[in-house]
């Protein structure tokens, strides 16, 4: 096997083995969102631990040339910073001064905390995604998911925090509205774990350079080497010989 050939195995198989397990992290972390309610509502931080997990397992890559970032600075670090910003999220509303009366005042520090918490948080988010499209490691069209769920989460919140504040509780459309808003966004996380593990079992990019898609075990049959013709449209007498023998 030449030394490329070699290199596009080792990176196929780090792309397999990055995709797939960040894929289960992400799956992971929607099934703990919806299983924190109730008695087991203390689950609730592990699905922001398990999401950063998931996103950085994905950017840096277990394996040389399994990040979807291609290993570059500007899309690991800005991805990295924007999964674990929500785990200091306490900390920046730790900024807000105590009561100290003015009720305006202490609206306004609101605002200025979270125009700037979540201001950074779509900064992060935009150039993220730019660097994995720009990256071409995952095929196309699927390296523009993360801008789908990008527009995707912001967009179903608010839409079922419209119908949830467009009728009173307990109604239907309250009811809908909430549901909505809650497994919106989850639906969009869990759509990008199924397709790291899709993508992850079935495709190999790296080592298909004509573009194609091929199934995961292919790399795993010998392939027989093609009859050669004479130039006269039969197969000539050494190729047919060499099957004879072969097949004895």
């Amino acid at each position: 096997m030449s030394d490329d050939a070699s290199s596009e195995l080792r990176t196929q198989r780090a792309q397999r083995r990055t995709w797939v397990a960040g894929g289960v992290l992400l799956l992971l972390s929607v099934a703990v969102e919806l299983a924190a309610r109730g008695p087991l509502a203390d689950l609730s931080p592990g699905k922001d631990w398990l999401f950063a997990a998931a996103v950085i397992v994905l950017v840096i890559g277990i394996g040389r040339g399994g990040s979807i970032t291609a290993g570059r600075f500007v899309g690991t670090f800005s991805t990295t910073l924007l999964v674990v910003a929500p785990l200091t999220q306490s900390y920046w509303f730790a900024l807000l001064p105590d009561s100290t009366g003015d009720l305006n005042a202490e609206e306004d520090a609101w605002v200025l905390v979270a125009t700037a918490y979540f201001g950074i948080l779509v900064l992060l988010a935009l150039i993220s995604v730019i660097a994995i499209v720009r990256a071409r490691v995952i095929p196309a069209p699927w390296h523009w998911a993360p801008l789908w769920v990008m527009i995707w989460t912001p967009v179903t919140y608010a839409i079922g925090l419209a119908f949830f504040s467009a009728a009173p509780l307990g109604t239907p459309v309250a009811s809908f509205g909430a549901i909505f808003s809650l497994y919106g966004p989850a639906a969009g996380v869990a759509f990008l774990g199924v397709l790291a593990v899709v993508l992850g079992m079935r495709c190999a990019p790296a080592a298909a350079p004509d573009g194609q898609w091929h199934h995961w075990f292919d790399d795993a049959l010998p392939l027989a080497p093609l009859p050669q013709s004479n130039g006269s449209g039969t197969e000539s007498p050494g190729n047919t010989a060499e099957r004879s023998r072969s097949q004895d």
